[in-house]
């Protein structure tokens, strides 16, 4: 089943305000403030079922389902906080919900819209409270080989958008920067990076290394990729075709700690 993550892991939510924002009527402001789903319908799942998913259509009239979801991935979703740096209480993995919510008209299905109607439910319907800290923990540093092999974006290739996309045995982005390049591989590998390469400018990156089972490599031999010359590693990868390094480190990591949450949700 199709699993869509929809986490980023580190900053979801940045609010811009410019002059015009103030000739909105009072009610779009309010609204911008308090963003919550029109209707949000929670059942308990199946802990005995390993599979979930979750989709979302829209807008307008836009939809976000979840079936059999883990508790922590919601607040992982809620907070935009990767798994590695949540501390939470263990049952959270094995507590399961559904969610079927309507969005707002004409609100957009993205990252950012979904973060915060999925803190605003959380926090309404579980009592979540928490609180941040910053630690230093076991992650990787990247770094520039002698031989940097990736090429910084041409003006022609800056002006065709921006994007990331990413799979069990690769890692893919165009027009993004290396501190992108870190926050993708720390979602890959579960450990924090830091970008240290001093590199600016926004490259086009295709990583790619052995697939992880027989049936991705058949399907990789479908598209015409000879899957018997890939590098054994994601490390190795990004050493033969980026021409970066990966370095084990004590690093600086944003850490979330979940002091309450209920275990079941107020009623619908």
């Amino acid at each position: 089943m199709k699993q869509i993550m929809l986490v980023n892991v580190a900053a979801l939510v940045v609010a811009i305000v410019s002059l015009q924002a103030s000739t909105l009527p009072a009610q779009q402001a309010l609204k911008a403030r308090s963003l919550q789903f029109e209707v949000a319908a929670v059942k308990a799942g199946n802990p005995q079922l390993g599979v979930y998913s979750s989709s979302s259509t829209g807008p307008p009239g836009g939809v976000l389902r979840m079936v059999n979801v883990p508790l922590k991935q919601w607040i992982e979703i809620g907070l935009s906080v990767r798994d590695y740096a949540l501390k939470a209480p263990p049952w959270l993995d094995t507590t399961r919900f559904d969610l079927d919510a309507r969005l707002p008209d004409e609100t957009p299905v993205n990252h950012e819209t979904i973060a915060k109607m999925m803190k605003a439910l959380l926090v309404g319907r579980f009592g979540l409270k928490w609180h941040e800290e910053v630690e230093t923990v076991s992650g990787y540093e990247l770094v520039t080989e002698k031989k940097v092999l990736v090429k910084p974006s041409s003006m022609l290739e800056r002006m065709k958008g921006h994007g990331s996309s990413s799979g069990p045995s690769f890692i893919g982005g165009w027009n993004i920067s290396t501190s992108e390049l870190a926050e993708a591989l720390a979602v890959t590998l579960g450990r924090p990076v830091v970008d240290t390469t001093h590199l600016s400018g926004v490259f086009n990156i295709k990583l790619m290394w052995s697939a992880p089972d027989d049936a991705m490599a058949t399907e990789r031999k479908r598209y015409g990729i000879d899957g018997d010359n890939l590098p054994s590693s994601l490390f190795t990868a990004l050493r033969e075709q980026l021409g970066l390094r990966l370095q084990s480190a004590r690093v600086p990591s944003k850490v979330v700690v979940v002091d309450y949450i209920n275990r079941l949700p107020s009623s619908n």
